[in-house]
């Protein structure tokens, strides 16, 4: 007969996306390193499926998952269904304990109370020791009593208020340097080592919510850094370095590891690059490593726009940067933009098709191609502009569609995020407790974007309530769940004003 394991992790995806994941090479290194009996199970093929022959999940003491994004809500519900295991917390008195983190929770745990035992509010290293240690209890009772009262750790039945835990030095922090890749598995974005360099964000973005829920920014040493990609590349046994952080060039230490990863004849992948810290050097060193595209997020072409954002990089700014890549030796360029900030002019919002315009002008006449994701503005949790409201979703529709025929007509490729996911995502990250029954009902009928709204409709939830523009003295439900050490309620409300203050001046 197998052995129980103590915790199924519990991916809510395919394999590819899963060996393409930092946090799941974290989470199954050092639980197991922890000493831990570790099941590993993918969602795919309509079916929960085991890495190799295991248990039933439910035969294991925790099911431990990850939550990134929003939408992945449903994916879990859908695994406890498929499982045979109850999706309401209080329909759950045998069996594992199901816990789950991640920017999404860590921002807003409110519609999974009355689904999920306990939430990482936070990140990982500083409670999975205490995770492991609980686990050597018998009963579901005591391992439940132990977590809750364990710091980052959210557990609805004992306490419904947590602070978020953080590493506070990377370079003392567990790293996960087996990220070895089985033969039949080809992860998304390739076989590479990936190598987190910096976490967090001292740029303060107010638009941002991993900037905000990250804080404060820490940086890995050289030293480690160095070590760390010998160690890694060694006995992961591939010949490409993906550094990971969310603004690369802030690293003090970037160019150095970067140069050291291009001396050593690797290949490198670098990630979306803040243009005011691309220089041509720079450039060179990203070509040298055989990348072809850099990617740059300047959100909006508007300097008035950019300014309330906390990110004014405009058309001058991020031009400036295309040119630096293509001199570099580096051919394409990926472009992020965003449409419909509050506040968002006709005028501001021609700007940004101005800086499209050229940008593919300037690519293409250097033998490259442009692309630029759109995203519509989605107001998050735990940042200044969490009480902003959703824009319309025809005036989202309108400008995408602008964006598409006069970049084309220049030779660059338009995507856009459909803006009625945007809704969704939108209201699944400022839902409170009443959204859990949402989830779960849209869920059940198959978690398609055109059942979404009827769903709701029929529950009875209306769903502007999550969309609209709240008054500054409200105070959202998930501050009152988590306390976040470096996005105070009353820091996010003074910097929201500072940016109504930018926009109407």
């Amino acid at each position: 007969m197998l052995e129980s394991p103590d915790i199924a992790l519990l991916y809510l995806g395919d394999r590819r996306v899963a060996y393409s994941s930092l946090a799941f090479h974290l989470l199954r290194g050092y639980l197991a390193e922890l000493g831990a009996r570790i099941a590993v199970y993918f969602l795919e093929d309509n079916g929960v499926v085991a890495e190799k022959e295991s248990p039933h999940p439910s035969r294991a003491k925790l099911i431990l998952t990850s939550l990134p994004y929003e939408i992945l809500y449903k994916d879990l519900v859908q695994a406890l269904d498929i499982l045979g295991i109850p999706v309401w917390r209080r329909d759950r008195r045998e069996g594992p304990l199901i816990l789950a983190g991640g920017p999404a929770v860590t921002a807003n745990p409110a519609p999974l109370l009355d689904i999920l035992d306990l939430i990482l509010v936070g990140e990982a290293e500083p409670v999975l020791e205490e995770i492991v240690e609980a686990l050597q209890y018998d009963s579901r009772e005591k391992i439940l009593a132990k977590l809750s009262g364990v710091e980052g750790i959210l557990a609805p039945e004992y306490k419904e208020r947590a602070r978020r835990v953080y590493a506070p030095s990377l370079d003392d922090a567990w790293y996960p340097v087996d990220q070895r890749i089985p033969k039949d598995v080809e992860p998304v974005w390739g076989r590479a080592f990936m190598l987190e360099t910096t976490r967090g964000c001292a740029r303060g973005c107010r638009f941002c919510m991993e900037g905000m829920i990250f804080r404060p920014k820490r940086d890995r040493s050289y030293t480690r850094l160095r070590g760390l990609l010998d160690e890694g590349i060694e006995y992961s046994g591939v010949g490409k370095v993906s550094f990971y952080s969310l603004a690369f060039f802030d690293s003090p230490h970037a160019e150095r590891i970067l140069e050291y990863a291009v001396t050593k004849g690797l290949e490198v992948s670098v990630p979306s690059i803040r243009a005011e810290t691309l220089t041509r050097e720079r450039a060179e060193l990203i070509a040298a490593g055989g990348q072809r595209t850099i990617t740059i997020a300047p959100e909006t072409g508007s300097c008035r726009l950019g300014r309330a954002i906390n990110k004014c990089i405009g058309v001058e700014g991020t031009l400036a940067a295309i040119n630096e890549a293509l001199e570099g030796g580096v051919r394409n360029v990926k472009l992020y933009i965003i449409v419909g900030f509050p506040g968002e002019t006709k005028e501001d919002f021609m700007e940004t098709v101005s800086l499209v315009e050229e940008a593919s002008t300037i690519v293409a006449r250097g033998g490259g191609t442009l692309k630029v994701a759109v995203n519509p503005f989605m107001p998050k949790p735990v940042t200044p502009l969490q009480w902003a409201g959703a824009p319309e979703r025809r005036l989202v529709e309108d400008r995408i569609r602008v964006l598409k025929k006069r970049a084309s007509m220049r030779g660059a490729r338009v995507s856009g995020y459909d803006p009625r996911w945007g809704v969704v995502q939108t209201v699944l990250s400022r839902g409170d407790r009443r959204v859990g029954r949402l989830i779960v009902e849209w869920a059940r009928r198959g978690g398609r974007l055109g059942s979404f709204k009827t769903v709701a409709r029929l529950l009875g939830l209306d769903l502007d309530e999550y969309l609209g523009e709240k008054p500054l003295e409200w105070t959202p439900p998930w501050h009152v769940l988590v306390e976040h050490p470096y996005a105070s309620l009353r820091m996010l409300r003074f910097e929201y004003e500072s940016y109504r203050n930018a926009i109407s001046s």
